[in-house]
């Protein structure tokens, strides 16, 4: 499980935590399987297509302040990132650094057929000197895609070679598709490229807390508790730049939005630099804020602190969760999310006094990026709240949630990305897109996504009448199948 930056590139998740995408059945039984380490994948006789970790390596570096990509691969492979644009405004991180008038800067290699056969190294090498004339960068990423790994590419050392050519940092990422079938991997790879590249030896410790995520959206729901601590916060996320990324080894402690995106470039600082690592109790909802100030305050001496922000934020809410609660009781959700984030808002949705009738995650990684006996989130729930789901998981096969979405007909849907909500709109199910990272955090972020998912169900009309004029392009024996007939049996690898 220890994070090992001597190699060009991150091991897969599959092998280096254990994670699966294969499984049905309950929280409590999965998650106590991946703590014996007994926990075993289930494949497919039937897959759909899913997203690839390729894109969601690039889209991470590209949001970098400064940063210049080289993809070497098919042109294809870059096309769909043009979406990504959005995301680089200042509105949307949230972040001085951000320049709102900035474009992703991905250039492609435009590896084709007879590329394959005479090799391509050149035509990366030009790539690099074309981006590095243009635009002057501080810092490139050459990534390599399925395409470059098959016909051998030696990218890393080209990368090298470049680097002290031009005098700038050239990293490094592997995210070939072929290589694991959990997208995260992509955000390994992201991790391990700017943790060789950026990462420096701390001149001293600071009272720093690191957050690590997409974006510092919602930072003034946890800034404030920091504060009272006497820390400030230090975001690696979309728009940080160079200089954050060298402050980071100062901090006395790092957390992540989740176990997925975050857990390697946490993992590297806890064993590189020996910053703390809170991995266990994710600040989201009021049972988690509780449980991650509590160890937050032991761990520094200052548990009198916590128990003050504790107290100021339940009576700060109380009132409005008493009337969410009121409303929501009983109100059966169905949850389909990345692998932390579905957990995390089951044991939000249960605050809430909602029933859980099913909880999809995308992944599930039975250990995260450091050396201690710490449990991921989802089983600290398990042992320390008893919390109990049926679950399954797959790496957004929709057809298979669809089919489990069936078997429920829940009230709501709480989903995001995957397109699991459009699959319940199409049956009549209302479905909401949620929001992850800091905006969940605390009594707040409760309240107001409790607030939220009344809003949403006090007018259903439009999914009830698509749902009934909806036609499924599927066969009556397909849409009559069991929701899990076409997992294997459990097997290893």
């Amino acid at each position: 499980m220890a994070v090992n930056l001597n190699l060009q590139t991150s091991e897969c998740r599959e092998t280096r935590l254990g994670s699966i995408t294969g499984y049905h059945g309950t929280l409590k039984d999965m998650a106590r399987q991946g703590c014996e380490g007994c926990l075993k994948n289930s494949k497919r006789d039937f897959s759909t297509g899913c997203s690839c970790s390729h894109s969601h390596c690039l889209d991470q570096l590209a949001g970098l302040e400064g940063a210049v990509i080289i993809d070497h691969s098919p042109v294809g492979c870059s096309a769909g990132l043009c979406g990504y644009n959005r995301s680089l405004s200042s509105s949307f991180y949230e972040s001085k650094n951000a320049d709102q008038k900035r474009n992703l800067k991905i250039f492609s290699t435009n590896i084709k057929e007879q590329d394959t056969v005479f090799g391509a190294s050149e035509k990366l090498r030009s790539t690099i000197q074309f981006a590095y004339d243009r635009h002057h960068p501080k810092h490139m990423y050459v990534v390599s895609s399925c395409v470059s790994a098959i016909i051998g590419e030696d990218a890393c050392s080209v990368a090298e070679e470049m680097s002290e050519e031009l005098g700038v940092p050239i990293g490094y990422a592997s995210s070939e598709g072929i290589n694991s079938k959990i997208w995260a991997s992509g955000f390994d790879a992201y991790c391990h490229a700017v943790s060789k590249a950026l990462l420096k030896e701390p001149s001293e410790k600071k009272d720093i807390v690191t957050y690590v995520g997409f974006y510092p959206k919602g930072r003034d729901h946890i800034e404030w508790m920091f504060e009272r601590f006497g820390f400030k916060m230090l975001f690696l996320t979309g728009g940080s730049n160079l200089d954050d990324f060298a402050k980071a080894s100062e901090s006395k402690a790092v957390f992540g939005q989740c176990g997925a995106q975050s857990s390697y470039l946490c993992g590297a600082l806890e064993q590189r630099f020996g910053v703390k690592y809170f991995q266990s109790h994710l600040p989201y909802g009021g049972i988690g804020v509780e449980r991650f100030l509590r160890e937050f305050g032991a761990y520094f001496g200052k548990e009198d602190i916590a128990e003050e922000i504790i107290k100021e934020e339940k009576e700060n809410y109380a009132f409005r969760l008493a009337k969410v609660k009121k409303k929501l009781q009983g109100k059966k959700v169905f949850i389909a999310l990345g692998a932390s984030f579905a957990y995390e808002y089951t044991r939000m949705c249960k605050e809430l006094g909602m029933e859980v009738v099913h909880t999809v995650a995308y992944h599930y990684d039975p250990h995260l990026d450091n050396e201690t006996p710490d449990k991921v989130a989802a089983a600290s729930d398990v042992y320390e709240l008893d919390q109990d789901v049926p679950t399954s998981v797959n790496d957004g096969q929709n057809m298979e949630t669809m089919i489990t979405l069936k078997h429920n007909l829940p009230d709501i849907v709480i989903s995001r990305a995957h397109r699991a909500s459009v699959w319940a709109i199409k049956q009549g199910i209302t479905a909401m897109e949620v929001r992850i990272g800091l905006p969940m955090v605390g009594y707040r972020g409760l309240v107001e996504f409790g607030e939220l998912v009344i809003k949403t169900l006090a007018n259903t009309n439009f999914e009830k009448k698509f749902g009934a004029r909806y036609i499924a392009p599927f066969t009556k024996a397909y849409l009559e199948s069991e929701p899990f007939s076409f997992i294997k049996e459990a097997q290893n690898g």
